[in-house]
């Protein structure tokens, strides 16, 4: 969806064709064969910009092709690539916006939104999170203010990726608040949506927030919220199988297998099967990826983690502040991590959390894991906000920080997740580097910081980046002198 934010018209020659064809493609369901246009279009628009400094149509231009391309290398699987798209399109839109030409807060956040999507294709999922935690907040923050009815649609397209990282990688209860709320915006502005240029898109992004929907509510044993999302999953897949694009029908084989699920769980076997028999009939293998997914369940919600921990581990001080997170911080709502407390407070808790995660690891690492992403998310999100505690009481709170990375990456690694394991350790290394300065001083932080350098070096020469490894291995040396 190339917004020119009323920069620029699309010019009518071969920068225009490509740019159309290009966007045509995306609407269709076809981004993955988009990439060869956005290309041209981008570098014909560098050869328009030339050495003008102050040629802002064609740097928008760039920005947002970049962007768009980004969504076509992840459709190829091509996700190093797509960061490095989103990180151009997000240097292009802070330039336009320090010239005073744009305002460039949606295009950033929807940078944000997708670079959350493209990690998440990597396995990276903590980054992932706060990286689409960033992008709710922002999209909040626009539908509340002046132009509300303008950023609506994208705020429940926002909301429906928020949704689908969260059920992978973060507590099931915010993934379905996140999903119940993107289908309720989406349906209540039908009317705009379907007569806008982009909405065949938007439709994909409902089905998508349908889909999880449909999944939490049925695993939570609410079966007929789930049902009525599928209802909704499966008009608008259908709709949406008349593009005959692959990507759609597989969409309407989603629809359909999880329709097929949920209806022979409450005991409606025959049309149930009906369903099961079509989608399998349809794509055998997409279909068994759903029933695979619905196979695996949900990881833990804090709810139940906090619950378990107090099982496993007896009574602790912390119990009921800690389950109080599970309710939306003043004037907030609750679909992501920083709706949970305020930015001070978020320190606090995750240092509380952490200290239930080392311990719990002997019993029951699910449980373990889930404690410690939501500790890792809370720091994360204190320290972006530049809270008090993070800035000025660095040495009490980052070495509590590095330790939780250090354990539950180790233990993704031990349990077969190497990408989630490399994500959290590249975290680990980032908050080694602000111990730094306490190293000196502290032989355990210095000890500390060398753990977290040697960890990521280990898990990045696993993955063949040498060179990398060795730069974080010598990062590690200097501490000991």
């Amino acid at each position: 969806m190339v917004d020119s934010g009323g920069l620029w018209t699309p010019p009518e020659d071969e920068l225009g064709e490509a740019l159309q064809t290009a966007q045509v493609l995306i609407e269709e369901g076809r981004a993955d064969e988009a990439g060869p246009y956005q290309q041209r279009v981008i570098e014909l628009a560098r050869e328009r910009a030339g050495d003008r400094p102050d040629h802002y149509e064609a740097k928008h231009l760039m920005a947002a092709t970049q962007y768009e391309l980004a969504g076509s290398l992840n459709a190829s699987g091509r996700h190093e690539e797509a960061l490095a798209a989103l990180h151009e399109a997000q240097l292009g839109y802070t330039e336009l916006s320090d010239a005073g030409v744009l305002d460039a807060t949606s295009f950033l956040a929807d940078v944000r939104a997708r670079r959350a999507m493209t990690q998440a294709h990597r396995g990276h999922g903590a980054t992932a999170v706060l990286e689409m935690d960033g992008a709710v907040i922002a999209y909040g923050q626009l539908v509340g203010g002046e132009d509300s009815l303008h950023h609506q649609p994208d705020f429940a397209r926002v909301l429906a990726m928020n949704a689908l990282i969260m059920r992978r990688y973060g507590d099931p209860d915010l993934a379905v608040a996140s999903a119940d709320a993107a289908v309720q915006l989406f349906l209540q502005l039908a009317d705009r949506i379907n007569s806008s240029p982009q909405s065949l898109s938007y439709a994909r992004y409902l089905c998508s927030a349908t889909g999880v929907s449909a999944d939490i509510h049925a695993a939570e044993s609410r079966l007929d919220l789930a049902l009525e999302a599928d209802e909704i999953a499966l008009n608008t897949a259908d709709t949406l199988a008349d593009s005959e694009s692959n990507t759609d029908l597989r969409t309407l084989v989603a629809a359909l297998t999880r329709k097929g699920r949920h209806l022979s769980t409450v005991g409606r076997v025959l049309e149930g099967e009906n369903c099961l028999r079509t989608a399998f009939a349809t794509d055998p293998e997409a279909a068994q990826r759903v029933v695979d997914e619905l196979d695996r369940g949900l990881p833990p919600s804090l709810t139940t983690a906090l619950e378990t921990a107090e099982i496993k581990l007896g009574p602790f001080e912390q119990f009921y502040r800690l389950m109080a997170l599970s309710q939306p911080a003043p004037g907030m709502t609750l679909a992501t991590v920083s709706g949970r407390t305020d930015p001070e407070s978020a320190a606090v808790r995750a240092a509380e959390l952490a200290e239930l995660v080392r311990p719990l690891l002997a019993h029951d690492v699910d449980t373990a894991l889930t404690l410690g992403l939501e500790a890792h998310y809370l720091f994360a999100i204190s320290s972006e906000r530049e809270s008090h505690r993070m800035r000025y009481e660095t040495s009490t709170y980052a070495p509590v920080w590095a330790r939780v990375l250090l354990d539950i990456s180790a233990a993704y690694h031990a349990g077969g997740q190497p990408e989630m394991a490399l994500d959290l350790a590249g975290w680990c290394a980032e908050v080694a580097t602000a111990l730094i300065p306490f190293a000196n001083s502290n032989g355990e932080v210095a000890e500390l910081a060398g753990n977290c350098y040697r960890h990521h070096g280990d898990l990045l020469a696993a993955t063949g980046d040498l060179l990398a490894s060795q730069h974080a291995h010598e990062a590690a040396a200097q501490l000991q002198h």
